[in-house]
Formats: structure tokens, C-alpha cells, sequence
């Protein structure tokens, strides 16, 4: 359960939650057991740890269903302002980049 989406959703803030469920899927390393995204300028309206940024408005219109709830969707994830190594473990993960231990 996200709590910090329920927050944001209560605050009537259009917000997915982040990558770090898929993170945890794919064996990446994560900052955050439950992160959001958020549109960039609802930013200062959220003053909370693992709350990441994006460029795009209509990434709201996007998402994927994981464990119930609506998650950045996978063509959206590059586009976040935030946890570049767990991003790019992902994005390399998804597209069989070999893994380096």
C-alpha cells in the first residue's frame, strides 16, 4: 500500500505512483519503498520525499496497474525528474541490456 498516492490523490493533485514497485520487480535499486510523480508545477504543492517530477501533463492519461494501483506507465519513466540510477536500471532491465554485477 502507497500511502504518500493516497496523500497526493486526496489533495486532489493528478499523481501516479512511481517507479519503484517496477524497480523492486526488476531487481533495481530504489531510494523509496513507495514513490509519486507528479506534474512539475504541482511540485510546490507537495513537500514530501520521494515525490519525483514530470514535464508532461498528460502522463496522468498513461499508466500501468500494478498490485491495484495506477503506476507511471513504462514509455513514462524516462521522463521523470528524479532517481537517475533506478531509471536507467529499469530502462536497461526492460530492454535485456545485460546485467552487470
Amino acid at each position: 500500500m502507497c500511502l504518500l498516492y493516497w496523500k497526493i490523490y486526496e489533495m486532489g493533485i493528478p499523481v501516479l505512483v512511481g517507479p519503484s514497485t517496477l524497480a523492486k520487480i526488476l531487481g533495481c535499486p530504489t531510494q523509496c519503498d513507495c514513490d509519486v510523480v507528479v506534474y512539475k508545477n504541482d511540485m510546490e504543492k507537495v513537500a514530501e520525499r520521494c515525490v519525483w517530477a514530470i514535464d508532461d501533463p498528460s502522463f496522468i492519461h498513461r499508466y500501468m496497474w500494478i498490485a491495484g494501483l495506477p503506476h507511471v506507465s513504462i514509455g513514462d519513466i524516462a521522463k521523470i525528474e528524479g532517481p537517475t540510477e533506478t531509471i536507467n536500471c529499469i530502462l536497461d532491465r526492460l530492454r535485456g541490456a545485460p546485467r552487470v554485477l
